[in-house]
């Protein structure tokens, strides 16, 4: 036979899974006391008493739960004008297209019909995106490797 050890509180009061020890947690919980308060009057966890607290629902009822305890904070800062955002201009660099691109262009792929060892290098801007195609070693042919390296440089220097 399976004897469940009592657990002794610092007030002497034990709890089990019985009705009575049940009754007896959920009158400080009707006393809005939290779980933890509870559980040290019980010497248990407090998941012990949120265990039964959720498996007996009829007898402790749900607390309100406290959204935002400081109320002076909870306003939204106010939005700003929305026309300073349209006015904003993209960080992207818009590389022109090259002679090298447009002889490329019947050429050129779809995304989907590349495949390995193909440059990936977007040669229009138009739908659908077609790229480049030519044969590399890398992710892009040696003309579209330089202009890359180029427009990096650029960048790093306008910084």
């Amino acid at each position: 036979m399976d004897i469940e050890p009592v657990r002794r509180g610092a007030s002497g009061i034990t709890i089990q899974h019985r009705t009575a020890d049940i009754e007896a947690a959920s009158k400080p919980w009707k006393d809005d006391l939290s779980a933890s308060q509870i559980a040290r009057r019980f010497g248990v966890s407090p998941n012990v008493i949120a265990g039964i607290a959720f498996r007996n629902r009829a007898l402790f009822s749900s607390k309100p739960r406290a959204r935002n305890c400081r109320p002076h904070e909870s306003k939204r800062a106010p939005r700003k004008d929305k026309t300073a955002m349209r006015d904003r201009k993209p960080d992207t660099i818009i590389i022109p297209p090259h002679k090298f691109d447009l002889e490329r262009l019947p050429f050129a792929k779809r995304l989907l019909e590349l495949r390995p060892g193909e440059c990936i290098w977007p040669i229009n801007d138009g739908s659908p995106f077609l790229f480049c195609a030519a044969k590399t070693a890398g992710k892009y042919c040696q003309h579209h490797q330089s202009r890359a390296v180029a427009v990096h440089r650029i960048a790093k220097r306008e910084k």
